[in-house]
């Protein structure tokens, strides 16, 4: 399948001489791995989780190496696909594409749903106009705009900056997000947020996902624009033996987080909401039996305010929820050069996982490499600067990390890239025109071998 080779450049750096993400994946189809490597380990459920809960401790620390490689160390294995637990392969996926902006195909899972063929005959057909003059127009008649993405596909927290962007002019002052540091209590919260308002950039500790520095920039970024954060995850730890049920619970205390903490707390203010897939439907999901009211709804049927709902996970490269139909094959074509909206016969088309459940589907562009780092990193106001040659390794496998020069030592890079020894050149770090300050993190011999800074 084409997305492995993905999976295969990422793959690669433990072992490969410095050279591009596409010449790793390109390098891979000649260096064939011997059976042995390749076999499914069985490993217990207990290892796993261990596994699992370690990865994502490491990475909430900036251990980004650990997270990853060390995390194959831990079971024992030499590459990802000899584990076969979806779960702990998206875990080290997530952390793979914080270090290389790839998304990583997941080999030990199959598909989520069934497309229905007539979705799939109205997306070959469909027309595409550009995305974000038709999210503007749209925005114009609502004071909610909510905007998903796919945890493991960085691409999409660049284009949440472009919406935050692009809604700024138009009154959006708040950004809340998913992802941020969860409180129970509203008033730990707001000062959480007003902390992180004041810094200006987030830290390790203010969200596990912003530990992708793409993502970090993003909220660094809509600080900067003047956005007011606002978390609203549940903190809720006993949720109902039933998943219908439990759903259900993590919707309804999302959507009251956002009213007391965003709605009401800044009154008349408009909302930008930043998500993972399933809660930006306003309707339930009918690929998952329409059971349960997801936060978009219930946060509608509460204020009054109907909004403007965008998806972009549901057309990744490599999708969290996945269909049995290569959708952004078909729908990448409609979208040469930037970020397009699909329409079919004049209206608004939205297929596969929340199809009939939210207003605007969102396909990006393929992937273009540019000094083997994707192409798409320039919207964020980046321009490519040549990894320092004394940080090149000697041996092994260095992460080389780029931090702005007037934050603390927690917070999150503002680049990085996986440099391997034995060839003269690397990736190149996409950095902005603020001077930073460099750190390394090393992975020799298939052991973390610590990190420093510069």
């Amino acid at each position: 399948m084409r997305f492995k080779l993905a999976m295969t450049a990422a793959l690669a750096v433990i072992t490969a001489p410095v050279m591009t993400v596409t010449a790793m994946a390109q390098s891979s189809l000649t260096a064939p791995t011997s059976a042995a490597a390749q076999a499914i380990k069985q490993l217990d459920n207990d290892t796993l989780l261990e596994a699992y809960k370690q990865s994502i401790s490491d990475a909430s620390h900036g251990k980004y190496l650990a997270a990853s490689f060390g995390m194959l160390k831990r079971l024992g294995v030499q590459r990802v696909e000899q584990i076969n637990d979806p779960d702990v392969v998206d875990q080290w996926a997530q952390v793979m594409s914080c270090m290389t902006g790839v998304p990583t195909f997941n080999p030990a899972k199959g598909a989520d749903f069934k497309m229905p063929a007539e979705q799939v005959a109205d997306l070959r057909a469909a027309d595409a106009v550009a995305a974000i003059p038709e999210i503007v127009r749209r925005a114009k008649q609502t004071s909610i705009v909510i905007l998903d993405e796919n945890h493991l596909d960085p691409r999409g927290r660049a284009f949440g900056l472009e919406v935050a962007r692009a809604l700024r002019p138009l009154g959006y002052t708040v950004l809340a997000a998913e992802a941020l540091k969860r409180d129970a209590e509203d008033a730990a919260s707001l000062s959480r947020m007003a902390k992180l308002a004041a810094d200006g950039y987030p830290r390790q500790s203010s969200g596990y996902y912003l530990d992708d520095p793409v993502f970090a920039d993003f909220i660094r970024q809509s600080l900067a624009l003047g956005y007011r954060p606002v978390a609203y995850e549940s903190t809720r730890t006993d949720y109902a033996k039933d998943p219908i049920a439990a759903q259900g619970q993590r919707e309804q205390d999302q959507a009251d987080n956002l009213i007391r903490r965003a709605v009401k707390q800044y009154p008349g203010a408009k909302v930008l909401v930043y998500v993972g897939e399933h809660h930006i439907a306003e309707w339930p999901i009918a690929a998952e039996g329409g059971k349960v009211a997801m936060m978009a709804e219930r946060l509608k049927r509460v204020t009054g305010i109907d909004p403007l709902t965008i998806d972009q996970a549901g057309l990744s490269p490599v999708p969290m929820n996945r269909p049995d139909a290569d959708l952004y094959a078909i729908a990448a074509p409609k979208a040469q050069g930037q970020s397009m909206v699909l329409m079919r016969h004049g209206k608004p088309l939205v297929v596969g996982l929340l199809a009939g459940s939210v207003d605007l589907q969102v396909v990006h562009p393929p992937t273009v490499q540019a000094g083997g780092r994707p192409g798409w990193l320039a919207i964020m106001h980046r321009k490519p600067v040549p990894v320092p040659q004394d940080l090149l390794p000697a041996s092994g496998t260095r992460l080389v990390q780029a931090f702005l020069a007037g934050e603390e030592d927690d917070a999150i890079p503002v680049d990085q890239v996986l440099v391997s020894a034995g060839a003269s050149s690397a990736p190149m770090l996409m950095l902005p025109s603020q001077p930073v300050r460099y750190a390394v993190q090393d992975f020799a011999g298939g052991a973390e071998a610590g990190d420093g800074k510069l």
